[in-house]
């Protein structure tokens, strides 16, 4: 994969993953938005009802291998809404990628949710990851190891004010570089001119902005 012959490509890519039950038109505004400002997009799609995280999260990496590999791309960041943070989780929690500077995570429930908890007991057998994302403390999310002891990576959290799905004490993360709250629910996140906004500042601020 080569990706520098577009004029406007700023030698950056970024790679977009939705969360459950959703397609990658949720994520379009921020690639939209990203692609004018010269980032190269991939926006990764997958049938995100079926298989486990780890097996989501085998396949991201491929898409960042390519993207690790290509000479064209001198650096790559992540942006991820609900359970696409998770799968990222669990992936740079597996190796390094040595390429990768900065991700946002969009209404992450990085301590689980309880609506997946609810949940499970009547749609567990059709959807495979919803156990794993359930709030309980043996959850496969809550079980986690910290992914910055193999990726030096700065990474922002984007809370959702009115979110359904996940409770605002299982949003935040340690090591988060920036937090900021959007009025918005939690499916329309990545829709929000707010958040679209932060997603672009936090990719182009200067690294010695990020956390003041």
């Amino acid at each position: 994969m080569s990706i520098d012959g577009n004029q406007d490509f700023n030698g950056e890519a970024v790679i977009l993953v939705h969360g459950l039950a959703a397609i990658r038109l949720a994520m379009w505004p921020i690639a939209k938005r990203l692609r004018k400002c010269g980032y190269h997009v991939k926006n990764y799609g997958y049938f995100s009802i079926s298989r486990t995280i780890a097996d989501h999260s085998r396949h991201l990496g491929e898409v960042l291998d390519e993207f690790e590999m290509d000479p064209s791309v001198k650096k790559f960041h992540l942006v991820t809404h609900s359970m696409g943070c998770i799968i990222g989780r669990h992936l740079l929690n597996q190796r390094p990628f040595e390429k990768l500077q900065r991700w946002v995570m969009l209404a992450p429930p990085n301590r689980g949710s309880h609506v997946a908890r609810v949940m499970t007991p009547y749609l567990g057998r059709i959807c495979t990851p919803l156990a794993q994302l359930s709030d309980a403390p043996d959850s496969f999310v809550n079980q986690l190891d910290d992914f910055r002891r193999t990726n030096d990576v700065d990474f922002a959290i984007v809370e959702a004010a009115y979110d359904r799905v996940i409770a605002s004490s299982c949003v935040p993360l340690e090591g988060q570089s920036e937090y900021t709250v959007v009025k918005s629910n939690h499916g329309p996140l990545p829709w929000h001119a707010e958040s679209i906004k932060f997603v672009e500042q936090f990719l182009t601020q200067k690294q010695s902005e990020i956390g003041t």
